[in-house]
């Protein structure tokens, strides 16, 4: 029996929200608004509160800051001493930290036992301020899944066993809700390629799209999987210059070796590219540079791939067009991740079993899906060929 994502909700491991959901937080008259996060999403969203004339009172964070104030804010410490308890009992903690390497449930476990009942999720902000906040990852209005449950169920089904299933309700709750206590504890430690699922083919026959500075070759080899060939792909000049120094210090523990100072894309051009961002660089249509952009199919002729990993900020939907035939003729293993956009969840195992089923007969996929970071970051579709599933 097919186990849709109406079944889903009817059974309570999910709720899909009303449009009224998140009440406004500055309307708490008695209650300060204080925003948690120094970095670039809290001055953003202190921007944006202020512009729509929603005082804040003050930055917060747990660090230790040589100067008093940001942006002329005063800047606290949330066990401050000047932050009484009856300041801390009424006030709105609003977290605007958006990144993989915080755990928030365990952030809003300190504030709490500090004396900070209230805290509002970037979920939440994003009910009141999707458009002025912009393009964040997943971050989208709760509201954005409520007429495309169907579809939803239709990706949810295609999935191979209980942890992807489970892990699946687990993230669109989160998305929906802004619990962060809901969701699983991430594998921090066996990106692309997790114990718990089968297998790649052995040895690698490696195309690293997103490559960075070496960084997913470095843990292949640190596990001592051994590589046959690597085509590498990174754009962002500074990053390919690190992962070229890479690729030189360890050349003798890789066979053939091919990088490309290039994005991976649907077809081959250019495209406009926002770098020098590390590890967060993109394409994006109002970047200030450009740079090559080639599909797949039309650069890794006679390659033979088995295992492909997709982690390009949000062009994965992209390049899996500009490698439909390779999917289609190879069946090559796939580590997509699915963290960039909200829509990509399902879009993306939706679209790999649609390429695949574009080719002749022959090994389809089995979907599983895992956790890498915290907050639903580092979000991997690993699409293993039905070959290597296990018995």
């Amino acid at each position: 029996m097919e186990h849709g994502v109406e079944a889903l909700i009817r059974e309570g491991s999910m709720q899909l929200p009303s449009p009224t959901s998140s009440e406004p937080f500055w309307l708490d008259e008695g209650g300060q608004i204080f925003v948690y996060g120094t970095g670039t999403v809290g001055r953003d969203v202190w921007r944006v509160l202020t512009a729509r004339g929603i005082p804040v009172a003050g930055f917060m964070d747990h660090l230790r800051h040589e100067v008093p104030s940001l942006n002329q804010v005063p800047l606290f410490r949330p066990d401050d001493t000047r932050l009484t308890a009856e300041v801390r009992g009424r006030a709105v903690v609003i977290l605007a930290i958006h990144n993989y390497e915080v755990d928030m449930a365990a952030l809003i476990g300190r504030l709490s036992g500090l004396g900070y009942p209230r805290t509002v999720s970037m979920i939440d902000l994003y009910d009141h301020f999707a458009e002025e906040l912009g393009t964040r990852y997943w971050l989208t209005r709760r509201t954005f899944y409520q007429s495309r449950a169907p579809v939803i169920g239709s990706a949810y089904n295609l999935l191979a066993d209980e942890t992807s299933r489970s892990l699946f309700s687990a993230i669109l709750g989160f998305r929906i809700a802004g619990d962060y206590s809901s969701l699983p504890e991430p594998d921090r430690e066996h990106q692309y390629a997790p114990a718990d699922i089968p297998g790649w083919i052995i040895p690698l026959r490696l195309v690293d799209c997103g490559a960075y500075d070496g960084d997913t070759l470095k843990s292949f080899l640190e596990a001592g999987t051994a590589i046959e060939a690597l085509a590498a792909f990174e754009p962002d000049p500074d990053n390919f210059a690190r992962l070229s120094q890479f690729v030189r210090e360890t050349r003798q523990s890789i066979g053939e070796a091919y990088l490309w100072p290039c994005a991976v894309h649907s077809f081959t051009g250019q495209l406009r590219f926002d770098g020098g961002r590390g590890e967060a660089s993109a394409v994006a249509s109002g970047g200030d540079a450009l740079v090559p952009s080639v599909a797949l199919d039309d650069v890794l002729h006679g390659f033979s791939p088995n295992l492909i990993k997709l982690d390009i900020e949000g062009a994965e939907h992209e390049a899996l067009l500009g490698a439909r035939q390779m999917i289609a003729a190879e069946r090559p293993g796939l580590a997509v991740c699915l963290y960039h956009r909200p829509e990509h969840l399902w879009e993306i195992p939706l679209l790999i079993e649609k390429l695949a089923r574009e080719g002749a007969p022959g090994p389809e996929y089995r979907y599983y899906l895992r956790a890498h970071a915290y907050s639903g970051f580092e979000l991997v579709l690993y699409a293993v060929p039905l070959s290597l599933r296990n018995p």
